[in-house]
């Protein structure tokens, strides 16, 4: 009767510890492979900003001359427009034929509370002049200005791998007026 149990059972038994065996091992091959592969994140190429898109795109165009003047312009009045989550308004003004670009720290700013000269930009035959008026000056020329052109600015842009701001920027432009 002891034979017979042990005939019996003892299939039972091997069955279960090749089993185990093979659950451990593969358990065992799967941690290790996990180890040696690294995830593979999903981390995004960097997208530059072309020229032919600043160009086509008012906003885009608008919100990098914004981002060039903030980061890269040595006129102290220019940091009033930083403020990345208020937007901007850009207000086109004609005058001595000449088109201004009128940068409200705001976009939702009123005209009641358009007080102060705001900083202006001109874009003229690829360039781009930046002019703020100076407050509290005994100096005769009171308009700070700076020259640049706009491929700088997008290269600039495209430097300080800042593309995707600039398009992230271009959603808090409004554009008051009309030209181009």
């Amino acid at each position: 009767m002891y034979k017979r149990l042990i005939v019996i059972i003892l299939p039972f038994v091997m069955i279960g510890l090749i089993g185990l065996v093979l659950v451990t091992a593969n358990q065992t091959r799967n941690s290790t492979q996990q180890i040696d592969q690294p995830r593979q994140s999903k981390t995004q190429k960097y997208q530059p900003l072309s020229i032919a898109t600043f160009k086509k795109n008012r906003k885009i165009q608008y919100a990098g001359i914004i981002y060039y003047a903030i980061n890269h312009v040595n006129i102290q009045r220019w940091q009033e427009v930083s403020d990345v989550s208020l937007g901007w308004q850009v207000e086109l003004s004609q005058a001595n034929n000449i088109v201004r670009y009128l940068v409200w720290p705001d976009k939702k700013i009123t005209s009641q509370e358009k007080q102060l000269t705001p900083n202006w930009f001109e874009i003229n035959d690829q360039q781009v002049i930046y002019h703020s008026f100076e407050v509290h000056t005994a100096q005769k020329d009171e308009d700070q200005h700076y020259r640049t052109s706009e491929s700088r600015i997008v290269n600039q842009i495209n430097s300080d791998h800042a593309a995707q701001k600039v398009r992230r920027m271009s959603q808090n432009v409004v554009i008051k007026g009309q030209h181009r």
